[in-house]
């Protein structure tokens, strides 16, 4: 069995025009990918992108004008990486969601209703809410924050006076997708110059860090919609990460084959062997 290269070692390959490594970038991330597009690109099932499609587009830009957008993603840690991978995602694929798709019956949430509905609320209720107004399941909602089934339906009872409509029929993915995106760009349009990394946030949520470094960081989350936006995308590509299933040699092959990797730049031989041959 082939060694699992890790996953610095796929993004310097990638970058440095490796097929090999590209082909490990889509058996490991393919499937994170997908599910995001599920869950943001394709509301309803089949109304939204084409996810094969668009995820070979995706992988196109990625690797064009020698890895520039690829290059600018956080290379430190993994996690950090799929945030910036989920973000791209939903950016290229903004687009593709059509306005007329949300439910006229349900008022879509906006980012100055959902700041003033979290208002007062702690940060784990706020996760709950973030994630239901997504379209996730109690059920998904539960591993997203490793909690009880009783802990997720206490934080949604705030929301059943603004969204009893969208409550009573389980809040499905397909109701205001485009609605959701807006607030989504919203957020990330907001971030400041008081945001905490998303590093901070990884350090907090595996248990690094001392109260007095995660209580002003968490007090800061719960007044800012960029930073709680980050808080539970890391969450999410967390599970999707943990939960990655395997992908099928011929997809694989398909993607592959599909993109156009640049071809790494001649490497010069040193001084002393250009002059002494």
């Amino acid at each position: 069995m082939a060694r699992i290269p890790t996953f610095h070692q796929i993004i310097a390959g990638c970058e440095n025009g490796q097929a090999e490594a590209w082909r490990w970038f889509i058996i490991q991330y393919t499937p994170v990918a997908f599910r995001v597009i599920d869950v943001y690109l394709d509301p309803g099932g089949g109304r939204g992108v084409r996810r094969e499609v668009f995820w070979r587009d995706v992988l196109g830009a990625l690797a064009a004008d020698d890895c520039q957008r690829l290059r600018g993603f956080e290379h430190q840690a993994e996690r950090e990486f799929l945030i910036d991978l989920r973000r791209f995602l939903l950016e290229q694929g903004c687009a593709a969601l059509d306005p007329a798709w949300d439910d006229s019956r349900a008022e879509p949430p906006t980012s100055e209703r959902l700041k003033a509905l979290l208002a007062g609320v702690p940060l784990l209720q706020q996760e709950i809410v973030f994630f239901k107004l997504a379209g996730y399941s109690d059920a998904t909602i539960e591993k997203l924050l490793r909690i009880s089934p009783g802990v997720a339906r206490q934080g949604i009872e705030r929301l059943q006076a603004d969204y009893s409509i969208a409550l009573s029929r389980q809040i499905d993915r397909s109701i205001w997708p485009s609605g959701w995106m807006k607030v989504l760009r919203q957020a990330w349009a907001s971030r400041s110059e008081g945001c905490a990394p998303v590093r901070q946030f990884i350090r907090i949520q595996d248990g690094q860090t001392t109260w007095y470094e995660k209580e002003p960081t968490e007090h800061h989350i719960v007044q800012c919609l960029s930073c709680l936006e980050a808080w539970t995308a890391l969450r999410e590509v967390g599970l999707f990460r943990r939960e990655a299933s395997g992908l099928p040699a011929p997809e694989v092959e398909a993607l592959l084959s599909g993109l156009k990797i640049p071809a790494p730049a001649p490497r010069r031989k040193p001084w002393f062997r250009r002059a002494f041959g």
